[in-house]
């Protein structure tokens, strides 16, 4: 197993999806409900950061690596292609939100209300991602 400072990476990787799950529901607590967009933008972008870094450096690689295995019997590993397509439609949509939030400034109301059914979208997409992440995490790493 692959290991960084001596903990295994999927440890890691799990342990910063959780961050992230704290870093959203900090960020919609007390940031999008009680109307301070400046937290809760700050929050999104965090979310969205460490997203493309465990994504882009550990994700991406295991899947790649995988691929021949998991096409091989995809429904035995259902669950991690649902979570890796999941997964990605989750992290687009977040890049989405964020670019179009970082490019229109100002917080015009008219962009928020547009942009609240995309926000639930995609919050709710990477729910199911991280559901079936640690659901593959326990399987892969933990119960083998």
């Amino acid at each position: 197993m692959q290991t960084l400072f001596g903990i295994p990476i999927p440890h890691i990787v799990l342990v910063l999806e959780i961050v992230v799950l704290l870093a959203l529901l900090i960020g919609w607590r007390y940031g999008a409900s009680r109307m301070n967009f400046k937290l809760h933008h700050k929050a999104v972008y965090l979310v969205v950061l460490f997203h493309i870094l465990t994504v882009g450096l550990w994700m991406i690689p295991q899947s790649i690596e995988r691929l021949a295995v998991m096409m091989s019997n995809p429904i035995m590993f259902w669950y991690q292609i649902v979570h890796d397509i999941v997964g990605i439609l989750a992290l687009g949509l977040g890049a989405i939100l964020v670019i179009i939030f970082l490019v229109k400034t100002g917080m015009p109301l008219k962009l928020l209300k547009r942009t609240r059914p995309f926000m639930f979208l995609t919050i709710g997409v990477w729910v199911i991602a991280f559901v079936l992440g640690v659901y593959w995490f326990l399987i892969a790493w933990i119960w083998i």
